[in-house]
């Protein structure tokens, strides 16, 4: 059943839908599995809710949603661990968005539309990452004491980037799993939600 809602109750559910989302985020990021090959790297499954919330009602929102999960990480004590977390999930749900909504109408298979959005986050995240790991790492292992000069920082930092490719390739091919049943089941039993608080 199809339900008319105003612009204030669209903007109200926007606000509600971010801040369960926000939550549920910040919740998940204490679920923590180590990476087996590098077990620094941890797994976590605060990602989910705001691919989620970017392909209900935009990015924007889930930046909010990817905000406030990083001011929760800030209090670990790690800055620049919390940076890193905002810039990945972004990197993530941003291109899948733009690139689901690009070709929605292109696609009447929604698995095909999916898969195509997905494997442009999963290829930004991974590039992105790469990248971002290769300018800050090796001043953080110097600020952390890890090596003494940065030329031995740069050279552990070469030495690390695949193994922090293949992290970010397989959280993302997780994140999409998930959250790909989970967003088709609300599009599907809550169509005036969607259309009430979609772009």
């Amino acid at each position: 059943m199809a339900l008319e809602v105003s612009l204030k109750e669209a903007r109200a559910i926007k606000v509600s839908l971010v801040s369960v989302m926000a939550a549920l985020s910040v919740a998940l990021s204490f679920i923590q599995i180590p990476f087996p090959v590098a077990p620094f790297l941890k797994y976590d499954l605060a990602g989910i809710p705001l691919i989620i919330t970017a392909l209900l009602i935009g990015p924007k929102y889930a930046l909010l949603a990817d905000t406030v999960l990083m001011i929760a990480l800030l209090r670990g004590g790690d800055p620049i661990g919390a940076a890193m977390k905002w810039i990945a999930e972004a990197s993530t749900f941003i291109p899948m968005y733009y690139t689901y909504r690009l070709l929605r109408g292109k696609f009447s298979n929604v698995k095909a539309l999916y898969a195509l959005s997905s494997a442009m986050g999963i290829t930004a995240r991974v590039g992105l990452m790469v990248a971002a790991n290769y300018v800050v790492d090796p001043w953080w292992f110097l600020i952390a004491h890890w090596v003494t000069t940065y030329t031995k920082a740069a050279s552990l930092t070469m030495y690390l980037l695949p193994v922090i490719a293949l992290f970010n390739l397989t959280i993302a091919i997780i994140y999409i799993a998930v959250a790909y049943p989970v967003y088709l089941t609300i599009t599907r039993r809550f169509r005036w939600l969607i259309n009430a608080s979609g772009e």
